[in-house]
């Protein structure tokens, strides 16, 4: 195969040539020789290489960005609400719906972009983005005059949200179109384990400043939330806490956003979207480096096996007619249903989980009942020399939204803050951190599609079995049983579901629409991670009991069963078990004490499907056998257990079919 630049630029076909995508029977025409060689050779070339250090660098280094400022969230508005409204429980609602729905917006507009004007034009506003809303985040004022506050924090928080959401198409598909088949989906959990590491990194940055904070000013003595005598004071220095920890993520952002301008595209895009196969292959070796060749042919370059049908020709990009017959004739709205509501369900249980849950984890963690607000309390009256308690006036208003511990009302927000920092590290960001670092490892040696269903089988066991665990275990001292418990659960969410519904999508779509159907999986799951956190809302705000956290736990076991469903109906395997043999012969003693060459034994293994392959859809996987659909697979299950049952009268019941 030629890998010379002036055979790569010589005169292809017009892309508007390609104007159907279709297989066998449908109306289409094959893919030329030529083009087919071209896609062969591409492949070839990526596949010759392995994890590549510089384009996880590029995009796990966004990722991180983006995680740490969107969990923030948990750090950051207990110490706006004690400065700016301390008893208003609806703002936190406010900003993070705006967030969210930021989100949505980010992941759909700059998916559908990157595919209609290449990923790395794209790539690095939306870190701009990010800088210039983080910036305007950290300097959000009341200003002279009376300008609202949470207004512009929840616009900049909007902004920065947008830049958020468009990080997940992106990141995922330049990943997952740079690497080589066998190392896509490592590349691609090693991008995701950014996720749980930005989590982590918000909680100990806001941990080190508050440290900071109370090293310079004495924070913990002044009695802060409790005592009126230094609270002008305590709300200047909690001010400035907040806005060090959400100014510091534009730190790595700066740094990220160097690199990206300096990306090439990919070549399967300049080639199967752009037409143009010598840029192709020049910015491949320009990452990669020149493949070894002599005389103009690929060393060991591989024997491609025809397959029993042509290849087919890309989609025209955003053909109303092509994208007509892409989702509907040949049915590969199925794919999209699979990887839009796999990723909804799996959000409405880990964001009700994981944002803002302060209020939760102090539950979880709390050993005993709540305490009352009443002249029992050692805060009841004030400590300090000419100070004043604030606590009296709780006991008519309630307690203040930043204090989440009902159990320990006397704790000022210094110890509040390092409290909810050592129950999220403990619960919630090593568990999933370990998950993380544990599916890399595990990610081409499990079937993924089967596994994704299987962990939410398993995420809704361990949610029933946490929601009845809590009942009988919550305010007392069993109560570490439930901690233990949830985080196994955040455990398995990044061991299976919360990252396989980052992978797939960025896979099994063709490459002129991977972006656009990977930007709208996700926003699907921002917009389960908008229901999570009414729900959660709601049942806080308006169920009194005092073990309500175990209904949530029950509810969101349904979620995890229906996301299930969906991954076993409709999405298609991207891993195929092959069999192969050992490569050395074994040597075998016999009884008579001789030895003999014994032959190498089969053995069965995963091998993952290329991009190329998986983006032909759902007409290819029906062909290979796969079955997508409930309908289908069902029809299977039934014609399975009546051949237990009554074998010869299904088998003639078969033939007389055929």
């Amino acid at each position: 195969m030629p890998t010379s630049m002036a055979a790569h630029n010589m005169h292809h076909p017009d892309p508007e040539r390609r104007t159907n995508r279709g297989f066998l029977g449908f109306d289409s025409s094959a893919l030329s020789a030529r083009d087919a060689q071209d896609r062969r050779q591409l492949r070839y070339e990526l596949d010759l290489n392995s994890w590549n250090l510089r384009i996880w660098g590029v995009a796990a280094s966004g990722f991180l960005t983006d995680s740490y400022n969107l969990f923030a969230t948990n750090v950051i508005l207990a110490t706006i609400s004690f400065v700016y409204f301390p008893h208003e429980r609806w703002c936190g609602l406010v900003i993070n719906l705006f967030t969210l729905f930021g989100s949505v917006c980010g992941q759909l507009l700059f998916g559908y972009l990157a595919d209609r004007y290449g990923r790395t034009r794209l790539y690095g506003i939306e870190l701009v983005l990010v800088i210039v809303s983080t910036i305007g985040v950290a300097t959000s004022s009341t200003g002279y005059g009376g300008m609202s506050f949470l207004a512009l924090f929840t616009w900049w928080r909007f902004v920065m949200g947008i830049g958020i959401g468009a990080e997940y198409p992106l990141s995922a598909v330049i990943t997952s179109e740079w690497a080589s088949t066998s190392s896509r989906a490592t590349m691609l959990s090693s991008v995701f384990l950014m996720q749980p590491v930005g989590q982590a990194l918000a909680q100990l940055v806001g941990v080190w400043v508050l440290l900071g904070q109370d090293a310079a000013y004495n924070l913990h003595d002044k009695q802060c939330g409790l005592d009126e005598l230094h609270h002008e004071e305590c709300k200047k220095i909690i001010d400035g806490i907040w806005r060090i920890v959400i100014g510091s993520g534009a730190v790595p952002a700066l740094l990220a956003i160097i690199f990206r301008f300096f990306l090439y595209d990919c070549g399967l895009y300049t080639l199967e979207v752009k037409n143009k196969p010598g840029n192709a292959f020049r910015d491949t070796q320009r990452v990669y480096g020149m493949p070894d060749v002599s005389n103009g042919m690929t060393m060991n370059s591989p024997v491609v096996a025809m397959p029993v049908y042509s290849p087919q020709p890309p989609p025209v990009q955003f053909s109303l007619q092509d994208l007509k017959n892409y989702l509907i004739r040949d049915k590969n709205w199925y794919y999209l249903l699979g990887t839009t509501m796999t990723w909804f369900y799996l959000d409405v249980s880990f964001y009700g989980f994981s944002l803002d849950n302060r209020g939760t984890l102090a539950d979880l963690w709390a050993t005993s009942s709540r305490v009352p607000i009443d002249s029992s309390l050692e805060c009841w009256h004030s400590s300090l020399e000419g100070g004043k308690s604030l606590v009296p006036q709780w006991a008519e208003i309630g307690l203040p939204t930043w204090q989440t511990d009902s159990t320990h009302p006397c704790n000022t927000i210094y110890e509040t803050l390092l409290e909810q920092s050592k129950q999220y590290l403990l619960t919630v960001s090593i568990a999933s951190i370990a998950g993380s670092s544990y599916f890399i490892f595990a990610a081409n040696r499990i079937p993924r599609r089967q596994w994704l269903t299987s962990s939410f089988l398993v995420l809704m066991v361990l949610f029933l079995i946490t929601g009845g665990v809590y009942y009988g275990a919550a305010h007392t001292q069993a109560a570490p049983a439930t901690v233990v418990l949830v985080a196994i659960c955040h455990f398995m969410f990044n061991f299976g579901a919360n990252t396989l519904t980052f992978i797939i999508p960025a896979e099994i779509f063709p490459t002129c629409y991977r972006c656009t159907f990977h930007g709208i999986s996700a926003a699907a799951g921002k917009l389960g991670s908008i229901v999570a956190v009414l729900i959660v809302y709601g049942i806080n705000t308006g169920y009194r009991s005092s073990n309500r956290q175990g209904l949530i736990f029950l509810l969101f076991a349904t979620f995890m069963a229906l996301g299930a469903v969906y991954s076993w109906a409709y999405l298609p395997d991207v891993q195929r078990s092959v069999t192969v043999d050992d490569d050395e012969d074994g040597m075998v003693t016999g009884e008579n004490g001789r030895t003999s060459t014994a032959r190498p034994r089969p053995r069965r293994q995963l091998e993952t499907r290329n991009l190329e392959e998986l983006g032909e859809g759902y007409q290819r996987a029906k062909l290979e056998g796969q079955l997508i659909t409930i309908r289908d697979k069902w029809a299977q299950r039934k014609g399975n257990l009546r051949r237990r049952i009554s074998p010869g009268v299904a088998d003639q019941s078969e033939n007389d079919s055929r």
